[in-house]
């Protein structure tokens, strides 16, 4: 085996490694950014909104499982798609892989990163459309993100066609 191909190598299973543990940071910061989808889970109950009322429903269903997994879960696996889907229209070279990955790890830790940054900013900010606890006040939280987790897709769904031509059909 030459220098150049075992270098190859190291720096595709670095570029893998790097990936999957970007994927497992996003998880977290989605997983908690769900907070924002369940404002009354640490209110006492008498002062929740009535049982049957949408605010409740929601903020219940994002409080315990499943709901409290299906963002993290939905934006992780979309992420992989687009990277698998991304892989197999990238030509076969290590080297074409390995920049594929690194620019979805690139992309996975901006965005987490400026997710994170998002709470802090926009938390500091008077910006509450009604008091705390309830959507009023978390709204200031959810579209910010949701236009951060916007623009990753849009931002990885350019990785498609940015890269060395397609593989030749067999």
């Amino acid at each position: 085996m030459s220098k150049k191909r075992s270098w190859q190598g190291i720096v595709l299973a670095m570029a893998g490694i790097g990936l999957l543990a970007s994927w497992a940071i996003l998880f977290a910061i989605t997983d908690m950014v769900t907070w924002s989808l369940a404002p009354f889970d640490t209110t006492p109950v008498e002062l929740r909104p009535a049982p049957g009322t949408w605010q409740r429903e929601v903020s219940d269903f994002f409080t315990e499982p499943p709901g409290n997994a299906i963002l993290p879960v939905l934006v992780v696996g979309s992420s992989a798609v687009l990277f698998f889907v991304a892989l197999f229209r990238t030509t076969a070279s290590a080297t074409a892989r390995a920049r594929l990955a690194f620019r979805f790890l690139e992309s996975n830790l901006l965005i987490a990163g400026a997710i994170l940054l998002s709470i802090y900013v926009f938390g500091a900010l008077p910006l509450e459309l009604a008091p705390y606890p309830g959507y009023g006040w978390t709204i200031k939280f959810l579209v910010p993100q949701t236009v951060l987790l916007i623009l990753l897709f849009v931002l990885q769904g350019r990785f498609l066609g940015t890269l060395a031509p397609t593989r030749a059909a067999p």
